[in-house]
Formats: C-alpha cells, sequence, structure tokens
C-alpha cells in the first residue's frame, strides 16, 4: 500500500469496522453471556455439592451458598468479557493481514496497527464500560435484597440461638455417655435423621438453618424445637442414648479390685430394681434417672488413666469400696488417686456426697463402720475423707439401693426402678440422596437480577413521561426536569412593594395615626400602620398602581401582640376599573402559639387570580367579635408581588429602549409583549423583534411611547417577553417609571 490515499482509506474502512463490531456484535456478545451466566447459576438452579465440613445437611442459602453464587456470576461474566475483548484483538490483527496480502505487501503494517490501536482501546474501553454499567445495576440491587435477606436470618439467628442456649442452660450441663466403655462428656448428641439414619452433630441454629436443617436425603429437621423427639447417638462410641440420658444423676464406683467391683455394681443395679449387665447402667426412678456408673477394667491403676475419666467431673456421688484398708493396696490407691483428682476440681464440679463401702463389715450404721475401719487400720482413710469437707458416710457391704440414692440425693423417693434401654436401632427408610436446589431462593434473585435489568430503561420512560413525583428516587425526577426544562426552575415570586417610591404606587388610607402613615409599612421600614383614634371603623388602605397589573399574591404582617382574638379582622380585595371588586380568598395563615393549647393568627396570604390595577386592605372589627379591637392594630408589613422568571434580563432604557438579555446557556424562543402603561400612554414596537435569542446573547427592543398632553411626574410602564422551550413557557417582567421626556428609572 503505497499509495497514501489507499491506506488512508483503509485504515478509515478498519476503523468503521471496528468500532462497528465493537458496539454492534462485542457488546450484543457481552449483554447476551452475562445472562446467560445468570440464568445458568439461578435459573436453572444446580444441585448444591456435599457440604465440605462433613455435615449431612445442606447450608443455608442466605448464609453460604448466596454470596458464592453471586460471586461465580460476577468471575463468570468478567471471564466472558476477557475473551470477547481477545477476540476482537484478534480480529483487528487478521483484518490488517488480510487486507496487507491481498496488497501483496506487508511494508506499512506496524505503523497501520499502531494507527488502529487508540480507537481499538477507545472502542474496547466504551463497549466494557457500557457492558459493565448494564450488569452493575443489578447485580447492587441483588446484593441489596442478599443484604437484607442475610441481616433478617442474622436476626433469626440469633433469636433461635438465645432460644436454644436458654434451654441447654435451664437442663443443666452436659452428661456423660451412659456406657462403662465409653463414660466421655457429650456436649451435644448426635441427632439421627428419621428417613436415613445419617447423624447431625450440629442440629442448632449455625451455617445449615436457623430454624430448620435439611438433611442430605431431603428431610427437614428441627434446629431448636422439637430437637429432643429425634433418635440421639454418642458422639464418642456412637452407641444410642436413651431419652432422658442427660437428667441423670451420677454415681460412680471407685475401687482397686475390677472383680470386686463388678460384683458390687451387680449388686446395685439388683437391688434398685434394674436389669442385671443392663446396658446402659441407667435406673429410671420416680423423678430423676440414676446412672450407676463403673468404669471398666484398670482404670484406677493409675493417676493418669483415672484423671483421663470424665464421668469423675459430672458425678454426684462416688461410692468408695474398700476390702483391705492397708497403705499399699490396690483399694486405698485407687480411693487416695480419686480424692486428689477430686480436690483438684473447682468446688461447682465436685462431687456432693461420698460414701465409704466397706467389705468386711456385713452390717452396722456409720459409726459401728468407722470404728471396725479404724480398728483394721483405715483411720488414715477416715481422716482423709473428712479432709475433703464433702459429707461422707461409711456404710456395710449389704442394702446399697438406700445409699446409692443418697449419694444421688433422690433419698425420698421409694420404691424399685426400672433399667432405660435406648430405642431399638431403626433401619433406613431410604438413603437416596436428594441435593438441594434452592429453587424458591435462587428464583427471587433471578427476580431481582431481571428487575435490576428493567430498572434503568424503567426509570428513563417514567422520567420522560413524568410521571414520577418530584421527592421521589432523592429528587433525580426535579432534577431531571430541571435539565430537561431549565425554564421551569427560572420562575420565582418578585416583591413589587420593595422597590417602591413616592411616586409608585399611590397609597391612600381612610385614617393614620400620628406619627404611623401607611408608607411604613412597606417592606424595609421600620414602622407600622395604625388607625388609633380614627373617630370611624372599618378603617382601609388603598394601593393604586395606575395600570392592571398580573399580580400573583398579596400578604399582611400584623404584629401578633396588637392582635386581640385568636385572628385580627382584615378583608382583602382587588379592582380594576370600576368593576366589581374581588374578594381576596387568604391562604397560609401564620400563627404564634398562645399557651399550651391556643395559637394566634396575625398574617395571612392572599393569591390574585386575574390582574388588578389596586389592592384595598380593609380593617372590619365585625371579624373579630370586639368592636374597636381594629384600633388596636398594627399592620408591621404588607407585600405585593408577581412572578416573574430570570431566565431573561430585562434593562429598561431612556427613548423607550428595552435590553433582552439571555441568561442561560441555551437558545431560548422570545415575544416581545406589549408594555402595560396608564390609560392615555401609547407605546408602538420599532423594528422586527428576532424569534430565538441565542445563549448569553442581548437584544435591544426600542418603543415608540407617547405620553398623554400635559402629563408631569412620572408614570409607570410593565414590560414582559415571553421565553419558551420544548413546549414550556414563562414570561420576564420588569417595572420601570417614564417621565415626559422618557427618561426612565427601572424598578427591577
Amino acid at each position: 500500500m503505497s499509495n497514501p490515499v489507499i491506506l488512508l482509506l483503509a485504515v478509515t474502512l478498519l476503523v468503521a469496522l471496528i468500532v462497528g463490531h465493537g458496539f454492534l456484535v462485542t457488546l450484543p456478545k457481552l449483554f447476551w453471556a452475562q445472562l446467560h451466566a445468570v440464568w445458568r447459576i439461578f435459573g436453572r438452579a444446580p444441585h448444591t455439592a456435599p457440604d465440605p465440613h462433613g455435615e449431612p445437611a445442606t447450608p443455608a442459602y442466605v448464609r453460604v451458598l448466596a454470596a458464592r453464587d453471586l460471586r461465580e456470576t460476577w468471575w463468570d461474566g468478567l471471564e466472558r468479557h476477557e475473551e470477547l475483548v481477545s477476540g476482537a484483538d484478534r480480529l483487528m490483527a487478521d483484518l490488517v493481514g488480510d487486507a496487507f496480502r491481498r496488497s501483496r505487501g506487508s511494508g506499512g503494517q506496524g505503523c497501520v496497527m499502531l494507527l488502529l490501536r487508540p480507537p481499538f482501546l477507545l472502542t474496547t474501553v466504551g463497549v466494557v464500560l457500557t457492558a459493565t454499567t448494564f450488569s452493575l445495576l443489578p447485580l447492587l440491587l441483588t446484593l441489596l435484597v442478599w443484604a437484607l435477606c442475610y441481616a433478617l436470618w442474622a436476626l433469626w439467628w440469633a433469636v433461635c440461638a438465645t432460644v436454644a442456649r436458654v434451654g441447654r442452660a435451664l437442663r443443666g450441663g452436659p452428661a456423660p455417655c451412659p456406657y462403662p466403655g465409653c463414660g466421655r462428656v457429650i456436649h451435644r448428641p448426635v441427632r439421627q435423621c428419621a428417613t436415613c439414619r445419617a447423624g447431625h452433630r450440629q442440629l442448632l441454629p449455625n451455617r445449615y438453618g436457623a430454624f430448620r436443617h435439611r438433611c442430605r436425603c431431603g428431610t427437614r429437621l428441627p434446629a431448636v424445637l422439637g430437637v429432643r423427639r429425634l433418635d440421639a447417638c454418642c458422639p464418642h462410641c456412637g452407641k444410642a442414648l436413651p431419652a432422658g440420658y442427660e437428667r441423670a444423676r451420677v454415681v460412680v464406683l471407685v475401687g482397686g479390685s475390677g472383680t470386686g467391683r463388678a460384683a458390687v455394681h451387680r449388686q446395685g443395679l439388683a437391688e434398685l430394681g434394674a436389669t442385671s449387665g443392663a446396658e446402659p447402667p441407667l435406673v429410671r426412678t420416680a423423678r430423676t434417672p440414676l446412672l450407676w456408673f463403673d468404669p471398666p477394667g484398670d482404670a484406677y491403676g493409675s493417676q493418669e488413666s483415672a484423671a483421663g475419666l470424665d464421668v469423675l467431673r459430672r458425678a454426684r456421688g462416688l461410692l468408695l469400696t474398700v476390702d483391705d484398708p492397708a497403705v499399699n493396696s490396690p483399694d486405698v490407691q485407687a480411693v487416695t488417686r480419686v480424692l486428689h483428682i477430686v480436690a483438684g476440681l473447682p468446688a461447682r464440679s465436685r462431687p456432693h456426697r461420698l460414701a465409704l463401702l466397706y467389705t468386711r463389715a456385713p452390717q452396722g450404721d456409720d459409726t459401728e463402720v468407722r470404728e471396725r475401719l479404724d480398728a483394721a487400720g483405715g483411720g488414715h482413710l477416715l481422716r482423709a475423707l473428712d479432709a475433703t469437707s464433702i459429707p461422707v458416710r461409711c456404710v456395710p457391704a449389704g442394702h446399697l439401693a438406700g445409699t446409692l440414692r443418697w449419694l444421688a440425693g433422690t433419698a425420698d423417693v421409694a420404691g424399685p426402678g426400672a433399667s432405660m434401654v435406648p430405642p431399638p436401632v431403626r433401619r433406613p427408610e431410604n438413603t437416596a440422596l436428594r441435593p438441594a436446589r434452592h429453587r424458591a431462593a435462587r428464583g427471587t434473585l433471578l427476580l431481582t437480577q431481571f428487575a435490576g435489568y428493567l430498572v434503568l430503561p424503567v426509570a428513563l420512560v417514567l422520567l420522560a413521561a413524568g410521571v414520577l413525583p418530584s421527592g421521589a428516587l432523592f429528587g433525580v425526577p426535579a432534577k431531571y426536569d430541571k435539565w430537561r426544562h431549565p425554564l421551569a426552575d427560572s420562575v420565582h415570586e418578585v416583591d413589587l412593594t420593595a422597590v417602591a417610591t413616592r411616586d409608585w404606587p399611590r397609597l391612600s388610607e381612610s385614617y393614620s395615626a400620628p406619627g404611623h402613615p401607611a408608607s411604613a409599612a412597606l417592606p424595609g421600614r421600620a414602622g407600622y400602620w395604625s388607625v388609633k383614634g380614627s373617630p370611624e371603623k372599618d378603617n382601609w388602605l388603598r394601593l393604586d398602581f395606575g395600570m392592571p397589573l398580573p399580580l400573583s399574591e398579596v400578604s399582611v404582617d400584623f404584629d401578633p401582640d396588637s392582635v386581640a382574638s385568636w385572628a385580627p379582622g382584615v378583608v382583602l380585595e382587588g379592582q380594576t376599573g370600576a368593576q366589581t371588586p374581588l374578594w381576596l380568598r387568604t391562604t397560609h395563615p401564620r400563627q404564634k402559639k398562645q399557651g399550651a393549647f391556643s395559637t394566634k393568627t396575625y398574617g395571612y396570604d392572599a393569591p390574585v387570580t386575574r390582574a388588578v390595577d389596586s389592592i384595598r386592605i380593609g380593617l372590619n372589627s365585625d371579624l373579630d367579635g370586639k368592636t374597636g379591637d381594629e384600633q388596636r392594630l398594627r399592620l408591621r408589613e404588607f407585600n405585593v408581588r408577581w412572578r416573574s422568571s430570570d431566565a431573561l434580563r430585562l434593562h429598561p432604557a431612556a427613548d423607550g429602549r428595552l435590553a433582552v438579555e439571555n441568561a442561560t446557556t441555551r437558545t431560548l424562543a422570545i415575544t416581545v409583549r406589549p408594555p402595560l402603561l396608564p390609560a392615555g400612554w401609547r407605546a408602538t414596537l420599532v423594528g422586527r423583534p428576532p424569534r430565538t435569542l441565542a445563549a448569553h446573547a442581548t437584544y435591544q427592543a426600542r418603543w415608540r411611547i407617547t405620553a398623554p398632553r400635559g402629563t408631569t411626574g412620572r408614570s409607570p410602564v410593565a414590560y414582559a417577553v415571553d421565553a419558551s422551550e420544548s413546549g414550556r413557557t414563562v414570561t420576564a417582567r420588569c417595572l420601570a417609571l417614564l417621565t415626559a421626556s422618557l427618561d426612565a428609572e427601572p424598578l427591577c
């Protein structure tokens, strides 16, 4: 491509192809890839993978899986963005390579690639930003919905966890496993699913659910109320636990000889009414179950093995069996080791009672057994027991049932008991796995995503239609309307009495108190109008404008201390020439609190619905209900207003000239209205005004104004110019005083 013209045309064509491919091919593909990722994850509702923590339950969707799905959706969209952008880059390289191969040359290919790189980068940035913006709003809306659901779930979880903890606290501390081969403390038993018999170790409000857990077979399991109805087993040995095992009071058998302990254990079970050799050795009594626990084998053979018995820390009482009271006998050594362990326990974990069983004393009370044990050389053992500060009894070998009940704290319960047998092992009804899909939760997030995609188009349509109220969406409709129609916010109320002079408006009143004329109530004057001392009632004040003016509002404000009753008696009227006076309805009363339950009105606003050339403020005693109260009234201020737009600035000048300035940054369509003049004055527009006025431009209008013969002083003139844009029209107004020689004094 040695011809520069052909090279320029080729580069231009390639740039057009790159931009068109980016916005017409890559951008729709990005949109479709994002929608496909959302549908694949939330619409198809794939099966939930097994929990990595080993619990045979499905994690709660809001707590665990929702964040994972949202993260997967976002990263999948980013990966698709990268793939499509890389494809566009390869397409550009292929287009340039094909162009140079067809021209049978390779010189300048690198230069062309360098020229195409900026348009490609700008197109890529625009496409990616557009696609990201399109997908960011749905993601943020979905995150908001998920955050609200997560907050509600966390609140519910906190309530359920509190209920569960309070229930466990009321039921007491953890109980030991009742089986002799285990005896370890069970902080939380394993609950078995009624369908598949899977063991759930964490059936409480947690990451698997706040109120219910979903087993891997699909069965709903309670996590707060009704957990105790499920079959339980020991988490250490896996054996089934009888119902109510955690309420049992534990009595531990301590001794040296395994054979001797076994005989005592069988005797105790028989006297309690339980089956000999029952597993576990739990005996049901009238109130509280009793666990008659005998550790297996030589559990007391060493200090380490004895210290490893968790059941000693949960024992209500200890039955110490001694056959030979000699210091070096296995029985005494076992008792000594256990007493060392008891001494190291905190006060709340120590056994409540101790009983020493001397097997060589077949009968007798505590004193007799102590005497026989002391005579046999067991005094050291008695002293060690008394040093523990725990109630101790020395009992003979017979009648163990009463001793066991005393150790368990159930001595007042009489009668035989019965063995507590765990429920029979049931076969699982269904072991098929049914992974959860969470269709309802994922469907909610899917609808939220699709709603997020529709939010921006629907919002733009509603904004364009003007359906939304101005205060909705943090004032966005009002800002949009101001941006689209800047003239709407340019209209303001202008106080005409604030620019009053001696010549305009003409003030007349029925009576004025000395030193308090009507002009003292004009805005900015530190005075008031009063009719105190007037010989008449129903006094009035009139404002004469000299010509009909399109007023918008009249307001009066009295001194609140001068209002004797609940409201001042005032009547506002507007009149045009000899027409019937227009009664002005008062609105927006200004009130002052008077006491705890009453208010006093001291001012009003009155809208004016047509052009008037005079305003009359009348004081009416009959409205107060008290004759003469009008003489106490002090009119502090009165105002006369009209509406004018500041989109155009009007500057009256001499010789009937009017400068019209566009104060906006847009071109406006303008219409110059004829000025309002007193009777007898005439005005003719010189020249033809333009239809539009550019931004910040100024147009000089000129009127040929003639005054009536014999005119002296100054007369008012009201200029008005309409500005239009997008079907909306506003009016800019200005007041001036003219002399017969057309000298102008602006009042705006």
